[in-house]
C-alpha cells in the first residue's frame, strides 16, 4: 500500500530576541551575540503529513482544510512579539528550533494533524530547522532533536585541459542534528558553525583555482569530489553533529554527501 506526504508552506512574521534570564546581559550577549538584540523575521513554515491517500477523495486531507488548519495555529505566533505575547517561551528561549518544537507539539496535539512526520521552519533563506517523526522508540510528544541547516555561497573556478578558466558558482549547505539545548535552545552555536566553514571551506577556495589546491591535486575535479572533499574537512572540526553537506552549482546540479552507518561518506546526486 503507498505511503504519501503532503507539505503545506504559509509565511508569517514574527520578533523575538534570545535571552536566559537566569544570565547577565554580558553572559547573554557572549552568547547569543546579536541575536540578544530584538529583532523579527519573515518565518516560512512548512508542515508535511504522512498517511494513505483516501480511496473516494484521492487526498491524504483536504487543502483547503489544512491552511485552515496551519492559519489557525499560527494566529498565536503571527505578528507577535514571541518572547512577550506568547505563553511558550517564558522559561524558553525562542530560537528557531524551539519554535519549531512548538509548532510540532501542537500540530501533534490536533486530531487532524496528528500525522504530522515533519516540520520545517525557516527564519531566511539561508538558515532553518526542521523536526522529523521520530523512530518508534522516541515519544511522540517529547521531540528534543532538530536538524538544523545553514547554506552559503561562494564562487571558484578551475583550468579545463586546454587552461581555459571555468568557473562555478557554488551553495554549500551544511546540516546538523542534536538535541536542542535546554538552556540555549540551539542545536549548534551558528556563530561558531560559521567560523569552522569560513576557516576550512569558503576561504581556502573562495574566488581561487581549484586545481591548483592540495586537496584536489590528486582527485579528478568534480562536483562529488568537491563534496566529499568539504564534507572530510568539516567532519573533522564539527564532529559526529555534521549530518550531511549540500553542494549545488549555478546550472542546479546538486550533491547531497554524508555518513552512512558503515562510517563512510555516501553521495547522492540531484539534477
Amino acid at each position: 500500500m503507498f505511503h504519501s506526504t503532503l507539505t503545506k508552506r504559509i509565511e508569517f512574521s514574527a520578533s523575538h530576541r534570545y535571552s536566559h534570564e537566569a544570565w547577565d546581559e554580558a553572559t547573554n550577549r557572549q552568547v547569543f551575540g546579536p541575536c540578544f538584540q530584538e529583532h523579527g523575521h519573515n518565518y516560512l513554515l512548512e508542515v508535511t503529513l504522512g498517511g494513505q491517500v483516501d480511496a473516494v477523495t484521492g487526498m491524504i486531507i483536504n487543502l483547503y482544510d489544512l491552511k485552515h488548519i496551519v492559519t489557525d495555529v499560527l494566529e498565536e505566533f503571527d505578528h507577535k512579539h514571541l518572547n512577550l505575547d506568547t505563553p511558550y517561551f517564558i522559561n524558553a528561549v525562542p530560537t528557531t528550533e524551539n519554535i519549531a518544537r512548538v509548532l510540532w507539539d501542537k500540530f501533534r496535539h490536533r486530531p487532524d494533524t496528528q500525522n504530522v512526520s515533519k516540520i520545517k521552519l525557516s527564519e531566511g533563506e539561508d538558515l532553518w530547522a526542521e523536526i522529523v517523526l521520530p523512530e518508534a522508540n522516541f515519544p511522540l510528544n517529547d521531540p528534543t532533536v532538530a536538524t538544523v541547516s545553514r547554506s552559503y555561497h561562494f564562487s571558484a573556478f578551475h583550468r579545463s585541459p586546454s587552461g581555459q578558466p571555468q568557473g562555478w558558482y557554488l551553495t554549500l549547505t551544511t546540516s546538523v542534528n542534536g538535541p536542542i539545548h535546554p538552556i540555549t535552545g540551539r542545536v549548534t552555536d551558528i556563530l561558531l558553525l560559521d567560523r569552522l566553514v569560513s576557516k576550512h571551506v569558503i576561504l581556502p577556495l573562495a574566488g581561487k583555482d581549484l586545481t591548483e589546491d592540495t586537496s584536489f591535486q590528486h582527485l579528478p575535479l568534480t562536483l562529488t569530489t568537491i563534496a566529499e572533499t568539504m564534507f572530510q574537512k568539516l567532519r573533522q572540526v564539527i564532529g559526529n553533529q555534521l549530518q550531511q553537506i549540500t553542494l549545488q552549482d549555478q546550472m542546479g546540479t546538486q550533491i547531497e554527501c554524508f555518513m552512512d552507518p558503515a562510517s563512510h561518506p555516501r553521495h547522492s546526486p540531484y539534477g
